[in-house]
C-alpha cells in the first residue's frame, strides 16, 4: 500500500519511525527535495542503512523533504518503480493507494506511472498552482488515494491531505509509520470483516474476487484472507 511522509523544514522523523516505514513497505524507498531550483531524487531498493545514511545527509540541508516507502501492488519490484516520479522538469510526486485505472497484467510499471504518463505529463507545466486543477485531480483519484507533489522551489502540495495525519509536525499518509509488522499479529489491529454471500468484491491488494474481505485501517484497503495471511507470514 505504501506510505508517504513529509518532513518540513525544522522537523525530523525519528530513525525508529523510518525503520517502521521501511519494514512495513519494503519494496524500496525514495526521497525528494529541492535545491538550487531543481528537484533532487534519491532511491534505494535494498538497504535501509544506505537509505538512512543518505537521508541524514539531506537533513543537514534544512529543506522540505518528501519520503516514500513502497509496497508493490502493480509493476515490477525494481528501482524504476520506486517513487517519486517526474511530472516535468519542475515537478515530481509520490502516491499512496491503488488507482482505479487499467493496469495490464504484464505491466512492468506501476499504476502511478501509468496515471502520470497518461494524464499528468500532458497537463500545463504549472497546473499544480491552480486550485481548481488540484481539486479535479483529487476528485479523479478518489478519497483513498493520496498524492504529494514537490516543486523545484521546495513547496509541497498534498492531495487528500485529510486522509492522512499530521503528527508532531510530520504528515503521514497512513498509520504504518507507528509500528512494525515484524513479530506483529495483523489481526490484532482494529479491522472489521465485511461479508457478502451474493456479491463477491475485489481484493484491493491482489485483485481477486472474494465474498469475505477484511478492511484494514492501517493499509486503508479491503483485503482477502489470502493477502491477510501473506501479510502475517511475510515478515
Amino acid at each position: 500500500m505504501c506510505i508517504i511522509a513529509i518532513q518540513p523544514i525544522g522537523k525530523k522523523i525519528k530513525d525508529s519511525t523510518l525503520r517502521n516505514c521501511w519494514d512495513n513497505n519494503n519494496d524500496g524507498a525514495g526521497i525528494m527535495y529541492a535545491m538550487d531550483g531543481k528537484v533532487i531524487v534519491h532511491k534505494e531498493l535494498y538497504s535501509f542503512e544506505k537509505f538512512l545514511a543518505h537521508k541524514k545527509q539531506i537533513d543537514k540541508l534544512n529543506v522540505n523533504m518528501v519520503l516514500h516507502f513502497r509496497i508493490s501492488t502493480s509493476g515490477m519490484v525494481d528501482k524504476n518503480n520506486i517513487h517519486p516520479f517526474k511530472v516535468n522538469d519542475s515537478l515530481y510526486f509520490c502516491h499512496n493507494g491503488i488507482l482505479d485505472i487499467h493496469v495490464p497484467n504484464d505491466s512492468k510499471v506501476n499504476d502511478t506511472q501509468i496515471y502520470n504518463n497518461v494524464f499528468l505529463k500532458g497537463m500545463h507545466p504549472k497546473f499544480i498552482y491552480n486550485e481548481a486543477t488540484r481539486n479535479l485531480i483529487q476528485y479523479s483519484i478518489g478519497q483513498r488515494n493520496k498524492f504529494v507533489f514537490l516543486d523545484n522551489k521546495g513547496q509541497f502540495f498534498i492531495l487528500n491531505e485529510q486522509q492522512g495525519s499530521w503528527v508532531d509536525g510530520i504528515w503521514y499518509s497512513n498509520e504504518s509509520y507507528s509500528y512494525s509488522y515484524k513479530g506483529y499479529s495483523y489481526k490484532a489491529k482494529s479491522t472489521k470483516i465485511e461479508t457478502s454471500l451474493f456479491e463477491p468484491a475485489e481484493c484491493e491488494c491482489c485483485g481477486c474476487l472474494h465474498t469475505e474481505l477484511m478492511y484494514s485501517t492501517e493499509w486503508d484497503m479491503d483485503i482477502c484472507p489470502s493477502c491477510i495471511e501473506f501479510a502475517e507470514l511475510k515478515y
